[in-house]
């Protein structure tokens, strides 16, 4: 018996040996790729920067980073964090199995160089959608040189040595259609960089008139009459946005510069005074007239103004004579209302102070001069500069500088007053609520329509009167005149001005 069971047992365990299952060997996953998410590096001494590296395929069986330095006596590594430690090169590199990537980096000593804008950054022109030129100033004692990122932003000169040096930095229109941004950075201190945001440049232009125009101050007497002297002025347009102004003549008068804009007049005193019906002052141009519009649209973020620029400064506040008065009690109350229904939004709320005064004002007192603002909101009637003094005094009751645009007519032998507000990084927009007045499906919201010669910006433009005294020409639009004389008939004076040919 005992033997029997003997094998029995044995041919049962040699039963179970034969079902036995057996577990494979796991299969190893080598790493295919490593990288870094930067492959080159500039630091100043004592500066630290984070590395990280991906590796693939995600499943890798030994995904573990070993992180090593080619100097450390120049830059050390741990975990990814690179120090810089002192001048010169190093390559921290980053392995995973048999696969490595490299990032170069260069550590230099930090510079003392300064960089400052002659002018805060956001009233720059250099970083508005047009484009332009701005002064920047550098001082250094060491060597410098500057990189500038991209080809739209440029600088000139771009090394030096210690001193002081004006430097121009330029930037080409940003015909993107959105907000780009650029830096001006010191070689020797990568740390120091000055970053630019330009905003996109909103305006289109298409001519709308061509040719020649004559602006003329006549004068008529009756036989008898001894004129003696006639002092006169009248405005001298200049090339702008919405216009080409070239071949201009004065003939003998001469041209001045007003003391609080950009505008100009041509002045002429004379004593031989011409024969009735002749001209005292005349002027002649040739005049290219756009049509500009600006696609407010592309305004997605406006920067802040620069309230230590000549246009905040000029453009704010109240006129001389009430002639524009954002403090008003009823320009307040109304702005106030204007600016809680815009949310702070400034281009909505300059659209909605645009739609308001189209919509409350009502059209007359044609060819009367501007009125005060006090008359204006008691009254709401006006003609089209009434219009934009209204509109002016909203838009400069929460900090948005505006001014008028006066014009003349040449093809329909007449004046008119249109308004633009001013927003920093785009430029000067246009808007025109009398026309919205008569037309209150046409929408004249950032949009100048052309044939038209502008004449001057603003109001209260500082002339000079026949003593040499400040005169203050509430709209140079036409002609200002005095008159001296021995014996008297009837005396008349007319401007007349003709249309494009």
């Amino acid at each position: 018996m005992k033997k029997t069971a003997l094998i029995l047992a044995a041919a049962c365990l040699a039963l179970l040996s034969c079902h036995k299952e057996t577990t494979p060997e796991p299969q190893k996953v080598p790493v295919s790729t490593v990288t870094l998410n930067q492959t080159t590096l500039a630091l100043i001494v004592g500066a630290k920067e984070q590395l990280t590296a991906t590796v693939l395929p995600e499943n890798a069986t030994d995904p573990n980073i070993t992180w090593s330095s080619s100097a450390p006596a120049v830059a050390t590594v741990e975990s990814g964090k690179v120090t810089a430690v002192a001048a010169g090169s190093a390559v921290i590199s980053a392995s995973a199995g048999n696969v490595k990537a490299q990032c170069n980096v260069t550590v230099v000593q930090p510079s003392s160089i300064k960089l400052s804008f002659s002018t805060p950054e956001p009233d720059n022109e250099a970083i508005s959608g047009a484009g332009g030129s701005v002064t920047v100033h550098v001082t250094a004692d060491d060597n410098w040189t500057l990189v500038s990122s991209g080809s739209w932003l440029t600088v000139t000169p771009s090394s030096g040595g210690a001193g002081e040096i004006t430097l121009t930095l330029t930037t080409q229109q940003n015909a993107t259609k959105a907000v780009r941004t650029g830096t001006l950075s010191v070689k020797e201190n990568p740390s120091l960089k000055l970053e630019f945001k330009q905003m996109p440049y909103i305006y289109s232009r298409k001519k709308v008139a061509s040719g020649t125009v004559t602006n003329s101050l006549l004068v008529n007497y009756s036989s008898g009459t001894k004129l003696t002297r006639v002092y006169a002025f009248m405005p001298v347009p200049q090339s702008n946005a919405y216009q080409d102004i070239s071949n201009l003549s004065v003939g003998e008068a001469s041209i001045k510069d007003c003391g609080n804009n950009a505008n100009q007049y041509a002045v002429a005193d004379i004593c031989s005074i011409p024969s009735s019906g002749g001209a005292v002052l005349q002027e002649s141009f040739h005049a290219d007239a756009y049509e500009v519009t600006a696609d407010v649209s592309l305004v997605k973020e406006i920067p802040e103004y620069n309230t230590e620029s000549d246009i905040y400064k000029l453009y704010l506040g109240a006129e001389e004579g009430d002639l524009i008065n954002p403090s008003n009690a009823q320009i307040v109350s109304t702005a106030d209302i204007l600016w809680s229904a815009a949310g702070g939004n400034l281009l909505d709320y300059a659209r909605r102070c645009y739609q308001w005064t189209a919509t409350n004002m009502t059209y007359g007192n044609m060819n009367t001069g501007l009125h005060t603002i006090t008359n204006l909101m008691q009254t709401r009637k006006g003609d089209c500069g009434n219009f934009s003094s209204v509109f002016i005094s909203l838009l400069r009751a929460h900090g948005i500088p505006s001014r008028h645009i006066v014009m003349l007519s040449p093809t329909e032998a007449g004046y008119h007053v249109r308004a633009e507000f001013y927003l920093p990084g785009y430029g000067w927009i246009a808007a025109d609520p009398t026309f919205r007045n008569s037309n209150p499906s046409g929408d004249y919201f950032g949009k100048f329509t052309g044939k038209y010669v502008v004449m001057s910006f603003g109001i209260n433009s500082l002339c000079k009167d026949p003593d040499g005294k400040d005169y203050r020409a509430d709209l140079l639009q036409s002609c200002f005149w005095w008159y001296w004389y021995s014996t008297q008939g009837s005396i008349t004076f007319k401007h007349s001005f003709s249309s494009f040919r």
